[in-house]
């Protein structure tokens, strides 16, 4: 049940979140040293799998217990990851982050998507994990491990664990394969290749 509550509080919070003022410049939060040991390197993999949907495609239609696959990229607030577990979000990479619009000032905080319709939001928008035997997330946030950082390409193959209409789509990942990130002039380089 707090694994769910945890959930719902992270989707909760990315999307009430948004721009504001447009001239309002947002702080990022300052890094904090992480311990990436306690997530096993079999959750990662170097081999990108083949013939991926995006995330929203994938989230239109899956339902609890079913196995996914989904290409996404990690972002959907200030700081995607929980720092007291391996959790993180995840967006489409439909979804457009501040990074890859307008001037290089655009936004001091790209991965939060903060431009972005709230509804594409909702729509493109999963919370994933990685669990212990008991289907506890585990202890150590996931941040740095496997190479993973915000705005990096992700493919994810999991099992959802939860869902529901208000945007919740909660992944339990087996295994992930970090990419890269892309730019302003290529917006999908990094999809394909670290």
């Amino acid at each position: 049940m707090r694994l769910i509550i945890t959930a719902t509080c992270l989707c909760a919070t990315l999307l009430i979140a948004g721009c504001g003022d447009s001239g309002k410049k947002e702080t990022p939060e300052p890094a904090k040293e992480t311990s990436v040991s306690a997530i096993p390197a079999s959750h990662f993999t170097t081999s990108r799998p083949t013939d991926v949907k995006n995330l929203a495609d994938v989230k239109k239609t899956a339902q609890k217990g079913d196995d996914v696959v989904f290409l996404a990229r990690v972002g959907g607030k200030a700081n995607p990851f929980v720092d007291s577990h391996a959790i993180f979000l995840a967006a489409d990479p439909g979804l457009v982050s501040c990074e890859l619009m307008g001037e290089d000032d655009h936004c001091t905080v790209p991965q939060d998507y903060c431009c972005e319709d709230p509804e594409a939001l909702r729509a493109g928008m999963a919370t994933v994990q990685f669990v212990d035997s008991s289907g506890r997330p585990l202890g150590s946030s996931a941040k740095g491990a496997g190479g993973l950082e915000s705005l990096k390409f992700i493919v994810v193959e999991g099992t959802v664990r939860e869902r529901n209409d208000d945007g919740m789509f909660l992944v339990d990942a087996r295994q992930v394969w970090v990419g890269g990130k892309p730019t302003r002039d290529n917006p999908t380089a990094g999809s394909m290749t670290p």
